[in-house]
């Protein structure tokens, strides 16, 4: 999980230390619809999950983010 987040960090623009479970996702200039194909793309290459564009618009958080992913991988281990 660290080094998606520090992948992420690195799209956002930000500092991985900056990039916190209440990190608002939609107020860093860098969150558009690039960043959520990357992210999609990103989420494939770090877990083996699809994740749809609609997903990942929802996550208002950081927090959200990661609720989705360890919500697939339960998902997909059961």
């Amino acid at each position: 999980m660290e080094a998606f987040l520090l992948e992420l960090a690195d799209l956002l623009e930000i500092e991985r230390a900056d990039l916190t479970n209440d990190y608002q996702l939609e107020e860093n200039e860098n969150w558009d619809s690039l960043a959520l194909i990357s992210i999609i793309v990103m989420v494939d290459e770090h877990f083996k999950l699809s994740v749809s564009n609609e997903a990942i618009k929802k996550c208002e958080i950081v927090g959200d983010l990661l609720n989705l992913i360890n919500n697939q991988l339960e998902v997909i281990k059961m």
